[in-house]
């Protein structure tokens, strides 16, 4: 990896990773994407800059960066996570189940994949694939209202009335907004 780019790039880079490290992702970017210009190939300036775009809803040029990271990883579990993510905010519901479903199940750090993949189940009318990922992501996330009420949602679409209201109930405990809202399924 070069790391060996003009002094400019250099600089750039420099910026970036102190805005990327003071949370400012938004103004990292454009410094990420000028040492890339200027020469920078540091391997990890493409997951800054990922991370930048996805920060800034910019999920076509995230999905760029990822890809990269992909196919230079294909093993790394956080970045077929990221890309799954991308792909499931896209709207490309196929290619989001299929990075989804690769990343390990004991890969902790990206729990919250069983929520995507049971809304993405679930519109695709697999309910049984749905049930089961909801039931992980519970699992995970125990007090999260919207995962309570997308059980509810799954549930109900599956003719198990007595549970779905169980788990309407149990998410309206934790949210009362979820209450008068309907019942359809919650991204």
């Amino acid at each position: 990896m070069n790391t060996e780019g003009s002094d400019p790039a250099k600089q750039a880079y420099i910026l970036g990773l102190k805005k990327y490290r003071d949370g400012d992702l938004k103004a990292a970017c454009p410094y990420f994407s000028q040492a890339i210009e200027g020469g920078i190939d540091d391997f990890d300036i493409l997951y800054y800059r990922g991370m930048c775009h996805l920060e800034g809803s910019d999920y076509q040029s995230a999905l760029i960066d990822f890809e990269v990271l992909v196919r230079r990883q294909p093993e790394n579990s956080e970045y077929l996570f990221r890309r799954g993510f991308i792909h499931y905010k896209l709207g490309m519901n196929a290619e989001a189940i299929r990075d989804l479903a690769l990343v390990p199940e004991d890969f902790d750090d990206c729990s919250i994949r069983w929520h995507y993949l049971a809304v993405l189940f679930y519109k695709g009318g697999e309910y049984e694939a749905a049930l089961s990922a909801i039931e992980k992501a519970l699992a995970k996330f125990p007090t999260m209202p919207k995962i309570w009420f997308n059980a509810g949602v799954i549930l109900a679409a599956m003719d198990q009335t007595d549970r779905a209201d169980l788990a309407f109930a149990t998410a309206a405990k934790l949210d009362n907004r979820l209450t008068s809202i309907p019942r359809m399924i919650l991204e």
